[in-house]
């Protein structure tokens, strides 16, 4: 039997950044005042929940506009959040993989609160029914790409934020790519082929994957974070929950602000409250159903993650 290690449980509490403003580069140490696990510019993997290091990416000190600073104010005064989280965000650059209803929502939220960039992936084109759910689409864009008027109108609320319209369907040649440069991973598509092969993105990169579903009036959200808790394939071994689409128009405003909290808290360097859990609204009843999804050390797709930190222990 091969030597594995079983992931220690999720800490909701993880010692606090220590943060060092040099001239140009802001930088952190994951790891306790004794300087273990210190990374600075570009480098390899980190432990800890900064998703930046663990991409190998830099964030800038002060890259703040002073417009932007007025424009994300009431967050910025917020206390535990401020200047530093905000920053954070700034640097980040965030995948969403579809165009619907309930992709908008994560989009938007996460526009006018200052992430970076975002990258939305869809090669479907606007039908009259997206208008249901889809605050941004109008009937004049019925027959147009997704992707592309998503993008168009995203530009138009927040300039700020560099936005990317890509009309392709994501298959095995083309994840990677995809996927690449990116902090945070959305899936939030009927289709569950397509969610596992984001995993295998979340997997080879290490990153953060939030993954949505939603069907009548109640929806789901859950983190997937391979290496820091579990995969998609770890708590769905054999089908993803594609959820179906028939759903109540509100419903992906609803679930997007709450994926869009969760998504922040991992951009602006907090601990992610959904990893190793579901929680489920359900519209019927206006309750929350909480369910664990542990992580399998075992597990086909991310198993080597733990053979590899059993080696190095």
């Amino acid at each position: 039997m091969p030597h594995v290690v079983t992931p220690e449980p999720y800490n909701p509490q993880p010692p606090a950044p220590i943060i060092s403003l040099a001239p140009d580069i802001l930088k952190f140490r994951a790891g306790q005042a004794d300087g273990k696990d210190e990374i600075s510019g570009y480098g390899g993997l980190a432990e800890g929940p900064f998703p930046f290091y663990q991409s190998g990416v830099t964030m800038i000190s002060n890259n703040l506009s002073p417009a932007e600073v007025t424009r994300y104010s009431l967050q910025i005064a917020m206390e535990g959040w401020g200047r530093e989280a905000q920053e954070r965000v700034k640097s980040s650059k965030v995948l969403i993989v579809g165009a619907d209803g309930l992709s908008a929502a994560f989009a938007l939220h996460l526009l006018t609160t200052g992430v970076g960039a975002l990258r939305i992936v869809d090669p479907n084109r606007v039908s009259l029914a997206d208008l249901n759910a889809n605050p941004l689409f109008r009937e004049r864009d019925l027959g147009k790409n997704k992707a592309a008027i998503t993008e168009r109108r995203l530009k138009e609320i927040n300039p700020f934020v560099t936005v990317e319209g890509q009309a392709k369907t994501i298959n095995e040649k083309n994840v990677f790519r995809v996927a690449a440069g990116c902090h945070l991973l959305i899936e939030t598509r009927r289709d569950p082929a397509g969610g596992y092969l984001l995993n295998q993105a979340a997997i080879r990169y290490k990153l953060p994957l939030l993954y949505a579903w939603q069907s009548g009036v109640d929806g789901s959200l859950a983190t997937f974070w391979p290496g820091q808790g579990p995969c998609l394939t770890c708590a769905f071994p054999d089908a993803l929950p594609a959820g179906s689409a028939a759903l109540m128009g509100p419903l992906p405003g609803i679930l997007g602000a709450l994926g869009a909290l969760e998504a922040l808290r991992i951009l602006g360097g907090f601990p992610a409250a959904l990893l190793g859990r579901s929680l489920t609204f359900q519209g019927k009843f206006f309750t929350f159903k909480e369910e664990s999804l542990p992580a399998n050390p075992v597990c086909p797709a991310c198993g080597h993650l733990y053979q590899e930190q059993a080696a190095r222990a």
